[in-house]
C-alpha cells in the first residue's frame, strides 16, 4: 500500500502531477497524496490540477486531516498538521 502514496514536498507542482498520472496509468486505481505543514496547500493544488486539467476520470475520495507529533533532529517534539487526499478511478 505504501507504493500508492505520493508525498508532497518542495519540488514543483507539475512533478507531483506527473507522478500521480504515471502511477494511475501504470494500472493502479488508487493513489494518495500526503503532505504536512505548509505543503498542504500544494497537495490540494495537485489534486485540483489533476482533476480539472488532466484526468477527468479520477475522483477525489476520502480526505483525512489531523496532527502528528514530530521529533526534530535536536530532540524537540512539535505538532505538525497533515492532509491525506485519495484520488481514485
Amino acid at each position: 500500500m505504501d507504493s500508492d502514496i505520493v508525498f508532497i514536498g518542495k519540488k514543483p507542482l507539475m512533478t507531483y502531477v506527473l507522478a500521480v498520472l504515471t502511477h494511475v496509468n501504470s494500472g493502479h486505481d488508487l493513489v494518495k497524496l500526503k503532505a504536512r505543514g505548509v505543503m498542504i496547500s500544494k497537495a490540494v493544488d495537485v489534486s485540483q490540477v489533476i482533476k480539472r486539467k488532466f484526468s477527468k476520470d479520477l475522483n477525489i475520495g476520502r480526505i483525512d486531516i489531523g496532527t502528528e507529533e514530530i521529533t526534530s533532529d535536536d530532540g524537540k517534539k512539535r505538532n505538525v498538521s497533515f492532509i491525506s487526499i485519495e484520488m481514485k478511478r
